[in-house]
């Protein structure tokens, strides 16, 4: 983007110049146009980097819960004109502080970025997954409906269950169980800890 302004404001600049003012070219027109595209391109990355940052969890590379709340409240206008439901899944991984107490933070650590992995690979490109804090996940559906919603939280438990850490889990659906975030929330994770009680 920024580098296709500079390159638009260098062939303005040709024109005025050399076109309208019909002053002599200069080959050091190059080099002022190389430079500026040198620093659009080098704001540019940076830019994009600040932005990644901002939206996404360090460690997973999942969004963080800023930018799931903000996906939610565009996802729910959009289900709202469709006349369609969207889903909200909480999950917490089973006996993860065992993982981190005998094998150290840094095994934690491994197993978190391996259930993104495999949370990003089950969900398709309409849904969202991110990290809620410690080792809960929250992954928005799009269109889940209430009939399927079981079988698919089963095959999302089968999914990510990995090195005999399996994941409790938890969902509620907009606009059945509430059309705010929180209280859609707080269902799920209601859900999810029961799920977590029975096993």
């Amino acid at each position: 983007m920024a580098t296709g302004i500079v390159l638009l404001f260098n062939i303005i600049r040709y024109f005025y110049y050399h076109q309208y003012l019909a002053l002599p070219f200069n080959w050091t027109f190059f080099i002022l146009t190389a430079i500026f595209l040198g620093i659009a391109w080098v704001a540019g990355k940076q830019f994009d980097k600040v932005k990644y940052l901002s939206e996404r969890d360090p460690l997973t590379g999942t969004y963080n819960r800023r930018t799931v709340e903000e996906y939610f409240h565009k996802a729910a206008k959009i289900s709202d004109i469709k006349k369609q439901s969207l889903g909200i899944i909480m999950l917490d991984l089973n006996k993860f502080k065992e993982v981190n107490d005998n094998y150290g933070h840094h095994k934690g650590d491994e197993l978190l970025i391996q259930v993104a992995a495999a949370l990003n690979t089950f969900v398709t490109k309409h849904d969202l997954v991110g990290r809620w804090g410690g080792d809960e996940f929250v992954v928005l559906v799009d269109n889940m409906k209430e009939n399927t919603a079981d079988a698919y939280v089963k095959e999302l438990q089968l999914a990510i269950t990995l090195e005999n850490v399996e994941a409790s889990v938890g969902y509620a659906i907009y606009p059945k169980h509430g059309k705010s975030f929180q209280k859609l929330v707080q269902e799920a994770d209601a859900y999810m800890y029961r799920d977590k009680k029975d096993k």
